[in-house]
């Protein structure tokens, strides 16, 4: 995690291959189709593992430290900021509730998504992430070009979406803000800066919106122009859990 005004002062604050993104070598890139069209095949499966695991229990996520975090509207008191997740693989690293309460979903990651970096390498990790109304994760970078970070929506909020967004890139200078749409896929490199934010809550929109949280599995892919060898080299050099 490296804040915006680490990325502001122009701080090297990833590990960047290339400066100009290089042509693909290895086939079609992944945000053409294949390991993208896979997860938005599954979103039905997806949501349904989820909702199962949800129904077990409150406590299911784990918020984030509340310092990279914050309320959209600092005045509103009634509702607090949370964003929070539930982890698949960490790091790299496999976890536990995988096998027990997500095995279709994992099966899916592992079979028929080619360029997950999750269990190959430590920057990739595929997470459940969940924001509350009146939240906004501040603007930060990844640690790495060397993957691109996907966002596939599995619940998102009725009512106005006015102030809920993903933003990527500097704000007032090459910024572009995007909304969720269930199953529809975001791609974007998050080495650089983004943030994302969901609106303080307008009542209730008549919809199972999960109390107005926005929930979407982030997964991490390598970057479809590394090579394979590029891709054994960086697993070597950080392996899952480094």
């Amino acid at each position: 995690w490296h804040d915006a005004e680490t990325c502001r002062r122009g701080s090297v604050c990833s590990i960047r291959l290339w400066e100009a993104l290089p042509a693909p070598r290895d086939g079609p890139p992944v945000r053409t189709g294949g390991d993208i069209e896979a997860l938005r095949e599954g979103v039905g499966v997806m949501t349904k593992e989820l909702r199962e695991y949800l129904a077990r229990g409150p406590g299911r996520f784990t918020p984030f430290d509340p310092a990279v975090y914050e309320r959209v509207a600092s005045a509103d008191q009634s509702e607090s900021a949370e964003w929070s997740s539930i982890y698949l693989f960490h790091q790299g690293v496999k976890q536990p509730v995988c096998a027990e309460h997500f095995p279709l979903t994992t099966d899916l990651l592992e079979s028929r998504c080619s360029h997950l970096m999750a269990g190959r390498c430590g920057f990739g990790s595929v997470y459940f992430s969940r924001l509350v109304p009146n939240t906004k994760v501040t603007e930060h970078c990844g640690p790495t070009n060397v993957r691109l970070r996907c966002h596939i929506p599995i619940i998102v909020p009725g009512g106005d979406s006015t102030g809920s967004y993903l933003s990527v890139g500097l704000p007032g200078v090459s910024e572009r803000r995007v909304g969720w749409e269930i199953g529809t896929p975001l791609l974007f490199d998050d080495s650089f800066l983004h943030s994302a934010a969901l609106a303080p809550s307008t009542g209730p929109s008549g919809v199972d919106d999960d109390d107005g949280a926005r929930v979407v599995l982030i997964v991490d892919f390598w970057h479809p122009s590394l090579s394979r060898g590029d891709r054994n080299a960086l697993g070597v050099l950080y392996p899952p859990g480094s």
